[in-house]
């Protein structure tokens, strides 16, 4: 045990320091719901602000602490405040890829302005000793930092859980908008949050600087060892985050003196400063997912962009860039080839990265390991086995296929920042541990050499050029070809919605390993192409902070398939071949941080109209009407204010005039005459109950929803019905009871399953996959249950399959009547024309079953009107049964033969809609009153059915939605 000792000491005032990092990162997390990935980066600049002051101006150690932690940290919060704002409305990825344009930045300068070198960092605190325990000498400056630690991170509990500041921060995560009704601020809340936060990174970076030579990189990636400690706590747990932060340092450094010193190896020398990254993978896969949940504080998301040049622009293009790359080696000089030669194979790795990123919607921050791994293959298949250089190039690629599945085990638990941790933590493991054994580079400093291809014409600098640039054609091809395919299309609705995707039949498990699998194959041929082109290759080529760079590089790129990947490239490698300078990398890295933080504050790149317009009149594309829309700045869901081009296409927003009135009230919506439905057909709710932690949100209903007949579920906004309908189709596990379609218990199916039986649904929220056009989203309609779970489904259909797609989605256009929308992009309909292709969407599908929840939500008169005729008509079509939530009363007194009434979770009424409109107790529930029921009405609930509320709002009731309730309640007794 005495050995262990002074392991254990060292682990705890290491570990100190982790925890007091890590509360902070888990303060702003919580409070803002940005995973601040620059948390190290804060660090560091106060450590080389504290440099800056104490050494090169010699300020007393005192002021110097005091400038580059009081003052530094809150003005670094302050700006961090301003920056998670307007992140709020961004994509996932670009909340991701902000911070790590801070880390980027930060690296770039200080290692640019003070050099690659390390620097000695002072040592200010007293260094003597203080005591002895065990024969182990304990030193002050241990104790100070340990005492430092403790004392701020107990009291920032203390003042979390007592002071009214602190109070409030809880309630910013738990309802802002409660807050803000009760006269705080939750912008001012989350700006002191993101003060404590990066004053505490900043004071763990001076402590922890003495201990290791001051650089940018080693100390940004010591303090990201807090996420380990942030993991162990839940991300939420403040006690329990500075426990894990203990954990961590006594682990790693005991597993240094059983690693590095008692028993020297590879793989056991690496394992303590990988530790931290091990927790991280670890309690990400083995935590539950509840826990795991992105903390977004803002639904409104910025709509993808769409846009692609003509086909002929592209054509052209193409012709033009092939003409280019031929005639490179003529034009640039011998010299200079290689450094195209890596150009070109840059352009390989970021498609490779692209299909994940930009077409996927998976972050990715260990890609670097996979084109590692594709270089050693190849090294050792070739020189070690010998190999045909062909078959080994194959097999390489291939190699990282299983490795690819196995990082997208966290992808099919996790989404968003959880994902880029888990992948990263996976690339710095893979670094520290992986690299160094013989099975890949090998602990020596000449690494693998991987030879180039026997033939002669190859075995130049410019014959392997042209060999490269047959490989990226080859691999844009394959791109280019997946974007256009099955495939393509499913990884681009896994972006958009995988909800949605998985609703209508596609495992999105399976199509989060395909991409991951694929990605890393083209990865791995990078690598094992690179490797010829320098002939041998060691770890350092394939750093884990490159991954960081070429996520960054890649997001701040313009141009869709295959354009982006040139861009890239180009833009990453060929500045470094004409400014000769030692510090061009770091400034390059500068740039693209600062890039890639204006970028993700805009929600994507720029977009010049004015150049898209002129390359549209130029490819001979007509011009459409594209106003801005709603839906651009809006969640799906949200009512639209622009409609598409036709007399009869109005505005949601807009209140009807005098014509249009006049034409909706002429509109007469007739009851389908309700099939006779076989038996156990259609939906069956036998009591389920649904929890929310404490709160029971359904309580024991039951409803039957045969075929052949529209069902309506009504009830007062908060009243269980989407909870309802999420249960039926598997989104939300029940805690009892039972769901039957068509007989067969499917309780414990997932979506797609369920989806693939028959059951198709629409959202409150449209779950449109807004990137791509009408088209292809009614085509997902019916090609993701063909996919279904088998891998080689995801990939392509038959001849007789494209068949079956092309005729239902020209059937399902018709009978909703929006043929003519067929190829415009859903990002510019209005509200109602979403409405209509999210309808059509589930019509082209198999589906015999369909959960329509509050489909005339945003719609005005004439366009609810329509919607319900189309709703008649597929009634009338075919033997389809329909479950309907609706607010809009007339349309549900037309269309619903049967109707079940929910009233917090609790079913009140059932019966036709006749019974319906003359139930006391629906008009009690709507209308907020208390005790009335069927069998027994307060007299004092019978109230004029035709008297309208009082404008003034006297006798308003006390519930917030009393006043929609009143509408609603008049509209069932109407």
């Amino acid at each position: 045990m005495n050995d262990l000792l002074p392991f254990i000491i060292i682990g705890l005032v290491s570990g100190s320091v982790y925890g007091l990092a890590a509360t902070g990162l888990v303060l702003t997390y919580k409070t803002s719901g940005i995973f601040n990935l620059a948390h190290g980066a804060v660090a560091t600049t106060a450590a080389y602000t504290f440099y800056f002051l104490r050494v090169q101006h010699e300020l007393p150690w005192g002021l110097a602490a005091l400038l580059s932690i009081g003052v530094v940290g809150p003005a670094l919060g302050l700006l961090l405040e301003l920056m998670a704002r307007r992140l709020a409305e961004v994509r996932v990825v670009y909340k991701i890829v902000a911070t790590i344009g801070i880390i980027l930045a930060v690296q770039g300068f200080f290692t640019a302005r003070y050099g690659a070198q390390s620097q000695t960092f002072p040592t200010f605190l007293p260094t003597g000793q203080a005591f002895t325990l065990s024969g182990t000498v304990i030193t002050w400056d241990q104790i100070i930092i340990t005492a430092i630690a403790l004392v701020a991170t107990a009291g920032l509990y203390l003042f979390f859980r007592f002071a009214r500041l602190g109070l409030a921060m809880r309630g910013v995560v738990d309802d802002s908008e409660l807050l803000d009704s009760a006269g705080t601020n939750p912008v001012a809340v989350r700006r002191w949050s993101w003060v404590i936060g990066s004053t505490f990174a900043c004071l763990a970076g001076v402590l922890l600087a003495p201990s290791l030579s001051l650089d940018a990189l080693l100390l940004t990636l010591l303090v990201v060892q807090a996420f380990g400690a942030a993991a162990l706590g839940y991300f939420s747990s403040l006690p329990l985050t500075y426990a894990g932060g203990l954990v961590v340092g006594v682990l790693a450094s005991v597993l240094t003196k059983y690693g590095a010193v008692t028993h020297p190896n590879a793989l056991l020398t690496g394992l303590p400063p990988s530790t931290p990254f091990l927790v991280l993978f670890a309690v990400l896969l083995l935590t539950p997912r509840r826990r795991l949940v992105d903390r977004r504080l803002s639904a409104r998301l910025l709509v993808t962009d769409t846009w692609r040049a003509p086909a002929r622009i592209q054509l052209s293009g193409a012709v033009v860039l092939a003409a280019l790359a031929v005639a490179v080696p003529f034009l640039v000089g011998g010299a200079r080839v290689p450094t195209y030669t890596d150009a070109l194979l840059k352009v390989i790795l970021f498609l490779s990265l692209g299909l994940l990123v930009r077409t996927s919607g998976q972050v990715s921050l260990a890609h670097a390991a996979f084109a590692a791994i594709g270089a050693a293959a190849m090294g050792h298949f070739t020189t070690g086995l010998g190999l045909p250089w062909l078959v080994a190039l194959l097999l390489a690629g291939l190699v990282a296929i299983p490795v690819g599945a196995v990082i997208a085990i966290p992808a099919i638990r996790l989404s968003g920042v959880f994902l880029a941790l888990a992948t990263f933590g996976f690339g710095i493991a893979m670094e520290q541990m992986g690299y160094p054994l013989k099975i890949l580079f090998g602990s020596s400093t000449s690494g693998v050499r991987v030879p180039r291809p026997g033939l002669s014409a190859f075995e130049s600098d410019r014959g392997y050029y042209y060999l490269v640039l047959i490989f990226v054609a080859l691999v844009a091809a394959l791109v280019v070809g997946v974007h256009r395919s099955r495939l393509g299309r499913l990884l681009r609705g896994l972006s958009d919605s995988p909800t949605a995707l998985a609703t209508h039949g596609a495992s999105v498990n399976t199509t989060r390993v395909l991409v991951f699998c694929l990605s890393a194959f083209v990865a791995a041929i990078y690598g094992g192409l690179y490797g010829g082109s320098v002939s041998a290759v060691t770890g350092s080529s394939f750093s884990s902070f490159s991954s960081l760079v070429l996520l960054a590089v890649l997001v701040i790129s313009i141009g869709g398939e295959p354009w982006y990947a040139f861009l890239a490239a180009a833009g990453m490698v060929l500045p470094s071949a004409y400014i000769t300078n030692e510090n061009t990398t770091n400034w390059l890295n500068f740039l693209f941080g600062v890039a890639a933080i204006v970028v993700s504050l805009s929600g994507g790149p720029p977009r010049n109209v004015a150049l898209r317009r002129l390359a549209d009149r130029i490819g001979g594309r007509r011009p459409e009407v594209t106003a801005v829309t709603a839906a651009a700045t809006a969640p799906a869901g949200e009512p639209g204010v622009t409609s598409r081009a036709g007399a009869d296409a109005l505005p949601a927003a807009l209140p009807l005039d005098a014509a249009a009135a006049a034409h909706a009230a002429a509109i007469s919506i007739e009851r389908p005459a309700a099939a006779a439905a076989a038996p156990d057909s259609g939906i069956q709710v036998e009591k389920i109950s649904v929890r929310f932690g404490g709160n029971l949100a359904v309580d024991s209903f039951s409803l039957i929803a045969p075929q052949g007949r529209v069902t309506g579920l009504i009830g007062p906004n908060g009243a269980g019905k989407t909870t309802t309908f999420n249960a039926c189709s598997g989104l939300v596990r029940p805690s009892s009871g039972r769901v039957r379609l068509h007989g067969s218990d499917v309780s414990r199916l997932a979506p797609s399953a369920r989806a693939r039986g028959g059951l198709g649904r629409t959202f409150q929220r449209m779950e449109l996959f807004d990137s791509m056009s009408v088209r292809e989203n009614i085509v997902l309609g019916r090609e993701a249950s063909m996919a279904g779970v088998r891998p080689w489904r995801h990939l392509a259909g038959t001849r007789a399959q494209r068949k079956v797609v092309a005729d239902a989605v020209e059937r399902a256009a018709a009978t909703c009547g929006i043929t003519d929308l067929l190829d415009r992009p859903v990002g510019i309909l209005s509200t109602g024309e979403r409405r209509l292709v999210e309808l059509a969407r589930c019509l082209a599908g198999p589906f015999d079953m369909l959960l329509l929840d509050e489909p005339s939500s945003g719609l005005n008169r004439l366009e609810t009107a329509r919607f319900g005729e189309v709703l008649a008509e597929v009634i009338r079509q075919g033997d389809v049964g329909v479950l309907l939530i609706e607010h809009d009363m007339a349309l549900v007194m037309e269309v619903c033969h049967y109707i079940y009434v929910l009233d917090f979770g609790v079913p009140i009424f059932e019966g036709t809609p006749a019974e319906v409109a003359a139930s006391d107790a629906v008009r009690a529930a709507y209308l907020g009153s208390e005790a009335p029921t069927a069998d027994t009405p307060d007299p004092d609930s019978q109230a004029d059915p035709n008297s309208q509320a009082d404008p003034s709002g006297r006798d308003t009731p006390a519930d917030p939605a009393a006043s929609s309730r009143q509408t609603v309640s008049q509209e069932v007794s109407s």
